[in-house]
Parts: structure tokens; C-alpha cells; sequence
């Protein structure tokens, strides 16, 4: 998977707004700054159900967004950031389309990429691992995704889902204790408050 990155053509033609002392002056700062992010955002839009297409046109469209939004960007948290916009357009995407997707067709039978722990690889199957967080409800499985997978703080995720890190935290304590139960305590305490 080779995610590229250019400034689409539709924001070309937005107008800075941004104070002549910003940090991120410039859409070549907002290209530097975004282009390592691009994986992160990628897997998180497979995670959330999208095929590689979908996943691709939502990063592209959460990236025109904070284009667009870059002037009221505080310059902190850039990941957690344009994880919340991802997050947003695909909710938006979900509530405006209906979904009517043909047995038949690839997209159908396409699954999104599997996440991958060093800490669970080596004493788990990983298909087991896969199959065990996509029965994790939706809030527990983003949290996951977001915290153990993605390595993003608990203040980054808080800030990426829009909850205050005391959710975050209670969420990710509830997701690993369901984990645990269902693959058999091989997710232990110790390796829980590293994270």
C-alpha cells in the first residue's frame, strides 16, 4: 500500500486566513506536516469499515477539510486532530448514504487490513486477535484502535474522538477486560499499564 499525497486541486483556491506569525503559514507547511500522518489516517478509515477505495476518497476528503480549517488550527495534537475530522466525515458519509452493496460486488467481500500487536503476536493467533476486536463494540474497538494500535496518548484519543480522557480510559480498561475474558487472559495486567 503506497499512500501519495498532493494538495488536491479543490484546495487550491482557498484563501489563507492565517496571522502573519503562524507556524503554519503556507499549504507546503500543511503538506509537510500531514504527509506522516497519511498511514495512521488510512488504516483508521479501514478499521472504520471503509474498502481501500472509500478509505483513500475519506482521507482525501478529511485532508481537504483541514486544509480548509488549517487557519484555526492551535498548532497541538496534530494526529488526534485530523483523526477527529476522518471521524466526522465518516459519520457524516454513514448518515447520508444508504448503503446497498451487492453481494457480488468485490467491494462486498473486501476486509479491512488487520491490526497488528507486537505484545499479542507472538502468543496469539492473529486471526483470532482480528476476529475478537471486530466483535468489540464500536466505541471499545475505535478506542483500541486508537490507543493500543495506533499508540496515540489518552489525551490524543479523547481529543480524536471528542470525550473527555477519562472515557477514553474506562473505555480502553473495558475493551482489554473483554479482550481478556475472550482470548483467555493473554492480555496481562502488567502489560496493560504500559500503555
Amino acid at each position: 500500500m503506497a499512500i501519495s499525497f498532493a494538495l488536491p486541486a479543490a484546495v487550491t483556491g482557498v484563501r489563507e486566513r492565517r496571522p502573519a506569525m503562524s507556524l503554519f503559514a503556507r499549504p507546503r507547511d500543511f503538506e509537510s506536516s500531514v504527509r506522516e500522518e497519511l498511514p495512521v489516517l488510512y488504516r483508521v478509515a479501514r478499521r472504520m469499515g471503509c474498502t481501500a477505495e472509500e478509505a483513500e476518497d475519506l482521507v482525501q476528503t478529511a485532508l481537504i477539510k483541514a486544509y480548509q480549517a488549517w487557519t484555526r488550527f492551535d498548532g497541538r495534537h496534530l494526529r488526534s486532530w485530523l483523526v477527529r475530522i476522518l471521524r466526522n466525515e465518516r459519520l457524516m458519509s454513514l448518515r447520508g448514504a444508504k448503503v446497498t452493496a451487492s453481494l457480488d460486488a468485490p467491494e462486498a467481500t473486501e476486509v479491512a487490513e488487520p491490526p497488528f500487536w507486537d505484545h499479542l503476536a507472538v502468543r496469539l493467533d492473529a486471526d483470532k486477535l482480528i476476529a475478537e476486536l471486530d466483535r468489540l463494540p464500536d466505541i471499545y474497538r475505535d478506542t483500541v484502535q486508537l490507543c493500543d494500535v495506533e499508540q496515540m496518548s489518552y489525551e490524543e484519543a479523547a481529543e480524536a474522538m471528542d470525550v473527555p480522557v477519562g472515557t477514553v480510559r474506562s473505555r480502553l480498561f473495558r475493551a482489554r477486560a473483554l479482550l481478556r475474558d475472550r482470548l483467555g487472559a493473554v492480555v496481562a495486567p502488567a502489560q496493560e499499564a504500559t500503555s
